[in-house]
């Protein structure tokens, strides 16, 4: 078990995401020492294969990303014992597609991320494609490394990971418009609703074992 950078998302098998507020910046170190503590007391489950916890730049919200090997080995934990949050939770997620340069090597400073509810997976499907189809050929703003499309199992959710350089990086992006035509797509697009995003610094994050495909 040791110390990782800024989570490989590309390597994930299932990814158990969720999100829980704290109350404040001290709250949120607390949180996620505890359970990083926790973690490296113990034996980990089989097939966790990494943990990262982020911290929303408000100060209010903390970020879990447990990474399993696959749906596999994360059914048979829930089966065998009582996990709970960052270890299991609803939803589950799998990357479905993702924007990334082949020989980028820079360390993100960030986390961006949008949360959307769909109706269905046919609209996960469509509404991810778009949204990829509609990005420039050129690339984007210098600061974005990244984008990465979660899709929930149940076919309910899409969430948009999305890595960069630094927080204000991703502001300047916004102020010259760079999300206009995203932001267009899924406010024209039926059964496309987005609920929550976020902007997130990690704070913690264990690396168990080797992730692999399902």
């Amino acid at each position: 078990m040791t110390t990782a950078p800024f989570p490989d998302i590309a390597r994930t098998g299932t990814a158990v995401i969720g999100t829980r507020h704290t109350g404040g910046p001290d709250r949120q170190q607390l949180l996620a020492e505890a359970e990083a503590n926790a973690l490296e007391r113990t034996s980990p489950p089989r097939g966790l294969a990494a943990v990262s916890w982020f911290a929303s730049t408000d100060g209010e919200t903390v970020l879990t990303l447990a990474q399993w090997e696959s749906s596999v080995v994360y059914d048979a934990c829930l089966r065998g014992g009582d996990f709970a949050a960052p270890l299991a939770g609803p939803p589950r997620y799998r990357l479905y597609r993702s924007l990334t340069e082949r020989h980028e090597t820079r360390v993100p400073g960030c986390l961006i991320t949008a949360a959307f509810d769909v109706d269905g997976p046919e609209r996960q499907r469509s509404f991810t494609d778009a949204v990829i189809d509609a990005q420039p050929e050129e690339g984007g703003h210098p600061g974005a490394i990244s984008a990465h499309f979660l899709h929930s199992a149940d076919g309910s959710r899409v969430l948009l990971y999305t890595e960069w350089t630094s927080v204000q990086a991703h502001q300047e992006a916004a102020e010259a418009g760079d999300h206009d035509e995203g932001h267009e797509i899924f406010s024209r697009t039926p059964g496309v609703r987005l609920t929550h995003g976020g902007r997130w610094h990690l704070s913690h994050a264990l690396r168990l074992s080797e992730s692999r495909e399902d």
